[in-house]
């Protein structure tokens, strides 16, 4: 299923740039990145490279054409304004979205409480409608085990990343087996069940997750 959101946004007038820009100054920028702290650390922080995207701030207002990035490991948008580098944080804004290098949207939301995890994230959006399905990607640091015997210890980013169900504004880790279907799906259990035996997927495979999300919306 692929998402479509519509967005109305003038483009009749030159200043609409300007005046894009003077709502995220008068909303508040966020939090200024001096420097970065991880100039020893190999690898990269980012989930994806600096992309022209769309922010959308925690009143609903639309600041287009803005390059962002998502630092996995602060679990923060950073954007770039003015030559400086800011980030907000997913209790500071309601999402953002961007087109990939195959042009696809690729949409992040923070409306979703983690009842697992203390604080909000930034998810992705794979489907919609009763029940979502998301995608948790985030950074570790983790030892760098290509770093030679007798060397300087060294760290490095490491991807990882966890499926989840929203449903009702909360986001449910989806485990690799079926133990906290009663959880996510409550009543809807046995049909969860019923979808993964008949159609023989598995919730290790992204593409198998989708569809018990697909069939699971469908009425």
């Amino acid at each position: 299923m692929k998402i479509i959101k519509l967005l109305t946004v003038c483009i009749l007038f030159p200043g609409v740039a300007l005046a894009q820009l003077s709502v995220l100054r008068d909303t508040g920028t966020g939090q200024p990145i001096m420097s970065s702290p991880y100039k020893e650390v190999k690898g990269t922080p980012y989930i994806n490279e600096f992309n022209e995207g769309t922010i959308i701030l925690l009143g609903g207002q639309v600041v287009e054409g803005i390059q962002i990035a998502l630092n996995g490991y602060e679990q923060t948008l950073e954007y770039k304004l003015d030559g400086n580098l800011f980030a907000y944080s997913p209790e500071n804004l309601k999402g953002f979205f961007y087109r990939d290098q195959s042009e696809e949207l690729v949409q992040f939301t923070s409306d979703f409480e983690i009842p697992s995890i203390s604080k909000k994230r930034f998810l992705q959006e794979l489907e919609t409608g009763k029940y979502h399905l998301l995608k948790y990607s985030y950074k570790i640091m983790a030892d760098d085990v290509t770093a030679a015997y007798g060397s300087q210890s060294m760290k490095v980013f490491q991807m990882e990343e966890e499926f989840l169900i929203g449903i009702d504004g909360k986001a449910f880790i989806l485990k690799k087996n079926t133990k906290n279907f009663q959880e996510i799906f409550g009543e809807e259990e046995a049909k969860a069940l019923r979808i993964i035996k008949e159609n023989k997927l598995s919730l290790k495979s992204e593409t198998d997750i989708r569809k018990l999300v697909q069939l699971m919306n469908e009425k």
